[in-house]
């Protein structure tokens, strides 16, 4: 599962940076919106929402924004609708790109999207084109609290019914499941006393591609605007 653990470190360590960026509250908000919209507005409830607001609580995002978002997902703050949509892509060295975004004008976002592939050595492909190289997965994101104990920790893991594979990382355990076990793994891992730092549904392509240094800071550029981009939720390749 490189392709997706490669970028999803390039985005962590830039999740850093973006932290000071003027964007970071409009980015945090989207995506406790799109959990609200996906399954209610109770964090108790709502497994993927939880998560969401505690990442806008460690940015001390006001309250008031968290229940705005929530709201808007929800449909109890009224205003313009949001829709999730997905556009597949080619980029430098023809790799695969899929780009999830939530927005409220299609109309807006289909050529914004489009413009910045064109500008950037990609092109717009039809729905079908690239996903069939993706499989979706559950991923959750567990903080190592206890370096002593590794092996201990991942048997743990192991045996909490559909797990499909861990990854033993410097600082994290990334745990996979299937798509529909997400939430259930998530409340295993807690009620075993695990700290979770992410619960989502990932893309993770079945073919990676490597480039040569040329390529590889083509398709880095394009794949940090495209995350870059207001409606974008998520940015999902198969770069290596």
């Amino acid at each position: 599962m490189s392709g997706h653990s490669k970028w999803h470190n390039i985005q962590a360590r830039k999740g850093k940076q973006d932290t000071k960026r003027a964007n970071t509250f409009t980015k945090i908000a989207r995506g406790i919106t799109t959990a609200a919209r996906e399954g209610g507005g109770d964090p108790n409830m709502n497994f993927k929402l939880r998560i969401a607001v505690d990442k806008a609580k460690a940015v001390s995002m006001p309250k008031e924004g968290i229940e705005r978002a929530i709201n808007k997902g929800t449909g109890a703050g009224g205003g313009v609708a949001m829709s999730a949509v997905s556009y597949e892509a080619k980029g430098p060295g023809n790799i695969d790109i899929i780009i999830d975004c939530l927005t409220d004008s299609k109309n807006r976002t289909a050529p914004e999207i489009k413009h910045i592939l064109s500008k950037n050595n990609g092109v717009l492909g039809a729905p079908g084109s690239v996903s069939w190289n993706f499989e979706q997965k559950g991923y959750i994101e567990s903080r190592i609290m206890n370096q002593e104990s590794r092996e201990e920790k991942i048997l743990e893991i192991m045996d909490i019914d559909g797990v499909e594979d861990v990854e033993d990382m410097e600082d994290t355990f990334n745990i996979y499941t299937k798509p529909k076990e997400l939430n259930s793994v998530a409340k295993g891992l807690e009620s075993k006393g695990f700290k979770i730092e992410k619960a989502e549904l990932i893309m993770d392509p079945k073919n990676t591609v490597k480039l040569d240094e040329e390529k590889s800071a083509q398709a880095m550029r394009l794949l940090e605007l495209l995350d870059d981009y207001d409606d974008t939720e998520n940015v999902w390749t198969n770069l290596e």
